[in-house]
């Protein structure tokens, strides 16, 4: 596999709309940047639109046992995906198409959330071979 993102591309089959392929690219490491952060940006929105991170914390406190909702932070926290910005990763990552009208922002935002999702997932996992991920983020 190159060190050049635009060179480590792949055509996938989808598997719920045969015969159409995707070609799928792997991430350039400024579309991995800027995914992430649009992430923390959106985090940090919606924790300002529920009242801040006091009011965020007290609204946690009362959905039940403080270790079980613990649990479920570390889950979602060691997901990988959790960090990037699923419309950034789908419009950098997506290359072309066999569908009739070419992948543009206006035609990817149009995926259905469980084509959104496999897509999303196919890119991370190019980009991020064998749990490379998990080594490099900080």
């Amino acid at each position: 596999m190159s060190i050049f993102a635009s060179r480590s591309q792949q055509t996938i089959d989808v598997p719920f709309d045969p015969p159409h392929t995707v070609t799928i690219q792997k991430l350039a490491g400024r579309h991995v940047e800027l995914a992430r952060q649009e992430q923390q940006f959106a985090s940090m929105a919606y924790v300002k639109r529920v009242g801040g991170i006091a009011e965020f914390r007290k609204e946690l406190a009362t959905v039940g046992d403080a270790d079980a909702v613990a649990e479920q932070v570390q889950a979602v926290a060691r997901d990988p995906a959790r960090r990037y910005a699923r419309s950034v990763v789908l419009e950098k990552g997506i290359k072309a198409w066999s569908y009739d009208d070419p992948p543009t922002p206006e035609t990817i935002a149009d995926l259905d959330e469980p084509a959104a999702d496999w897509l999303f997932h196919a890119i991370l996992d190019l980009t991020f071979p064998n749990g490379a991920e998990k080594k490099t983020s900080t």
